[in-house]
């Protein structure tokens, strides 16, 4: 018989240290894309709420924060195709 492979077990968003400290990413550190490589659409790509209930679109690999609506049109140079994208299913383009 085969084996059910199951998908590795990720840390959960609340699980990343002080996203609410983190600076946000300055202008010249995002390039903007016209195409379908923007942070959204990102691999590192994340978000969290802070204590009061904000959402905090998050960059884990940089302990960077996004600034609201940059997600939807620039990427940074270490944007990488969701995995998630092959299985068929991904919330946050959805």
């Amino acid at each position: 018989m085969g084996r059910i492979k199951t998908p590795k077990v990720v840390a959960p968003v609340e699980a990343l240290e002080n996203p609410e400290e983190w600076s946000y990413f300055t202008g010249l550190e995002m390039v903007k894309s016209r195409g379908s490589s923007v942070c959204l659409t990102c691999d590192h790509f994340t978000y969290t709420c802070d204590k009061s209930c904000v959402t905090l679109l998050t960059y884990p690999l940089h302990q960077r924060l996004i600034p609201q609506g940059e997600h939807l049109t620039k990427h940074c140079l270490n944007w990488q195709k969701k995995r998630v994208l092959q299985n068929g299913w991904s919330p946050e383009v959805a």
